[in-house]
């Protein structure tokens, strides 16, 4: 399902105008440098940015929530390919409140049946399944932006540093909530995904940047996070120009769930256990590098193996 390129403002060389922060917004203009397709949950791009009222210049990873483009997102959800007059077909929706009073049923049958979409997306218009691909972005970049927060220390070092959360303007007077497309502005990693490691760096490095990846995974699921899309993809490496070693940065924060405030601490260990993220790193990469890495799980995930997965 592509879009015409000529319906997709993200593309190299375009010019794309931001307002950063929160209101007042101070504007900013971003020229597209390069875009990481296949879009998924968000459209990814680098973009140069001269910004110097807010001592943003220079090249960065923007990423926007924007639900027209969202290829991978519209084919999960089995949504029809956007074009302007299911665009229109949309603002009227959100024009007579329809939008504001989905995006309350959605919010209120999530939070206790997760495959309710599923089960009800047949009977949607088609302005309620653009209304679902809406909230679904915005939740999404909810869900970033507090993993981001709840990373503060770890920004720059293991995960990418944010600089600014940011909307796009649009022509409507009508709630960006429902319409605009929300983003992140974070800091380009100039490295490679952890799955091609075998072609980008010397197989004496791959144990410790694999171990590095593994201690990043625990170190996020420490700070009552579950990353339900950990994978070799979403895990940066980076060469270190000075030193000449490898460091790792985990990215795409977006499928994360919290541990709730009244969970108790067996079902939120079995949550993880379920999850297995560091397995989703150790395991792969063993498979992957074929003797090149030995994966030995943490006495943590061990002992979350032993409790809820063991056969006996």
């Amino acid at each position: 399902m592509r879009l015409k390129t000529s319906l997709c403002p993200y593309t190299k060389g375009n010019t794309l105008f931001l307002h950063i922060g929160e209101q007042p917004y101070q504007p900013a203009k971003a020229t597209i440098m390069r875009v990481f397709e296949p879009f998924t949950m968000s459209c990814t791009m680098a973009v140069q940015l001269n910004c110097p009222f807010l001592n943003l210049e220079g090249e960065f990873i923007l990423k926007l929530y924007d639900r027209r483009f969202a290829t991978q997102l519209r084919q999960d959800e089995k949504a029809c390919p956007w074009d302007p007059n299911l665009e229109q077909e949309y603002q009227e929706f959100v024009d007579g409140g329809g939008a504001s009073n989905f995006f309350k049923l959605c919010s209120y049958k999530l939070c206790s049946d997760e495959d309710w979409a599923v089960k009800e997306r047949n009977n949607w218009t088609r302005a309620q399944h653009e209304a679902f691909l809406q909230y679904s972005c915005r939740e999404s970049y909810r869900t970033e932006a507090e993993v981001y927060d709840r990373l503060y220390d770890i920004q720059g070092k293991d995960v990418p540093q944010l600089f600014a959360r940011l909307s796009m303007p649009h022509s409507s007077n009508l709630s960006n909530e429902y319409i605009g497309p929300p983003g992140l502005l974070l800091e380009f990693i100039r490295g490679f995904p952890l799955a091609d490691l075998a072609g980008h760096a010397p197989s004496d490095d791959w144990q410790y940047i694999c171990e590095d990846a593994i201690r990043i995974v625990n170190v996020i699921g420490d700070r009552g996070i579950r990353n339900g899309d950990v994978k070799p993809r979403n895990i940066l490496v980076r060469k270190d120009a000075d030193t000449q070693k490898f460091k790792v940065f985990l990215i795409d924060f977006g499928l994360c769930t919290f541990r709730k405030q009244n969970q108790d601490d067996r079902d939120w260990r079995e949550w993880k256990a379920l999850e297995d993220e560091e397995g989703a790193v150790g395991l792969v990469m063993e498979r992957k590098l074929k003797g090149g890495f030995r994966y030995c799980r943490t006495p943590e995930s061990e002992q979350l193996q032993a409790e809820f997965l063991s056969e006996d």
